[in-house]
């Protein structure tokens, strides 16, 4: 059984209806009720994040879960998730992990994500495997707002001009955009439709680190 652990309730059911559509057994697990919250505990308060997150995962393991399939990019970005599942021996997925490989094979990469503390993880990763990589990100908390309001996909980009922040990526030289928040897959295909660069979903390459 797979664990998908993430930061609110509306992310991780993104995420185990993602593993069910393709036939994999998945059982949800949340850290906070909003979105507010998780980035406060992220910013503010980490050392109570990973308190909350090892109890979390500490209840996987019980019930039977053998993998972590974390589903949140600003929650892999604060807390040491690696430290965390080498103390229960479990199989650990993040986003991070395919930012790490993204880092091979791109100079320069926008990212758009839930907030800075998470831009500063994900450049982080990629920097890892290649020091030279330039990153330039956007945190936007009300992105994700906006996803847990159940508003349009075609709504948000309008809303908050993303056709223009990725044309601004393009100008800087950037040659793909990560979304880097798994809200972010809600309107995957809409900025896709609409984008001239390649746009990165984690979800999926995350997809095919699964056992």
């Amino acid at each position: 059984m797979i664990a998908v652990i993430a930061g609110t309730p509306t992310d991780t059911q993104m995420g185990v209806d993602l593993l069910q559509k393709y036939g994999k057994a998945a059982k949800g697990y949340f850290v906070s009720k909003t979105p507010q919250e998780q980035s406060l505990l992220q910013v503010v308060y980490p050392e109570k994040l990973e308190h909350l997150v090892r109890q979390v995962m500490t209840t996987a393991k019980e019930q039977g879960a053998e993998v972590l399939y974390v589903y949140c990019n600003s929650l892999a970005a604060a807390v040491d998730l690696k430290k965390l599942a080498k103390e229960l021996s479990m199989l650990l997925i993040t986003p991070l992990m395919v930012y790490e490989k993204m880092g091979a094979q791109y100079q320069a990469l926008g990212v758009i994500a839930a907030n800075n503390q998470s831009t500063h993880g994900i450049e982080r990763a990629i920097q890892t495997e290649n020091p030279s990589v330039h990153v330039i990100g956007t945190g936007m908390l009300k992105l994700v707002d906006a996803v847990e309001e159940g508003a349009a996909p075609d709504e948000i980009i309008l809303r908050y001009q993303l056709s223009s922040l990725l044309h601004f990526y393009k100008n800087a030289g950037c040659e793909a955009v990560i979304l880097g928040c798994t809200h972010f897959s809600y309107f995957y295909d809409a900025l896709r439709e609409i984008s001239s660069l390649p746009v990165i979903d984690p979800g999926y390459e995350m997809m095919r680190m699964l056992p």
